[in-house]
């Protein structure tokens, strides 16, 4: 009887062991989403078509860790360009025009990602490396006067990315998001011969059951 007792004792021991471990072992919850608010600087012939950087955006995704460190995930978001010219005399296939001008382009991306975590998720910042591929909308308006130059289409976009996730605490379900990406697309119209932007983020990332 007591060698029964005896061995009850231990496997009960070896199971709170086992489930101690399983339950350290997954720190959060595989499933996360994150939103940030998003600053981009056009870079190429983007800057030349519109010069200034833009403070209005966002970005937010999904995100799904299939390891410790391996996650797959979409993105998407939204960055508005805008630039207003005095009025000048501007030379068109039509004829010299005599406008003010004002520039803007508005990209939606919807992109597909994979990322790799360079810690375990239980350390104090966990840096990490993205990638994007997939589409973005491209909204292109050049307006002189109350004249308009508009194009609308989808054009394949890459964007790779570098960042770190700070988590409020060890093991919760919050973190500080901070990243800084690239995005290239080969979109060509007008004075604009492909998307080019370093973009910062920041924002929150939350794990979900």
């Amino acid at each position: 009887m007591k060698r029964i007792i005896n061995i009850k004792i231990w496997i009960l021991a070896i199971a709170g062991c086992l489930g101690v471990q399983a339950a350290s072992a997954q720190v959060r919850p595989p499933f996360s989403f994150n939103v940030n608010y998003s600053i981009a600087a056009p870079m190429g012939s983007l800057s030349d078509y519109s010069g200034k950087a833009s403070f209005r955006g966002w970005q937010a995704g999904l995100q799904y860790m299939l390891n410790d460190q391996l996650g797959i995930g979409l993105k998407t978001g939204f960055q508005d360009f805008y630039e207003r010219l005095p009025r000048a005399v501007y030379p068109t296939k039509s004829g010299d025009i005599s406008a003010v001008q004002t520039r803007t382009f508005q990209v939606i991306p919807a992109l597909a990602t994979v990322q790799y975590q360079f810690t375990k998720p239980d350390a104090p910042v966990i840096p990490y490396g993205s990638l994007g591929i997939g589409a973005a909308n491209m909204n292109y308006e050049k307006y002189w006067g109350m004249f308009v130059d508009k194009d609308n289409s989808w054009a394949f976009m890459l964007s790779p990315e570098i960042g770190v996730n700070i988590p409020f605490g060890k093991a919760s379900p919050l973190l500080l998001n901070i990243s800084a990406q690239y995005s290239y697309s080969p979109y060509e119209l007008a004075e604009i011969t492909s998307f080019n932007t370093i973009q910062g983020n920041i924002g929150l990332r939350w794990h979900i059951d």
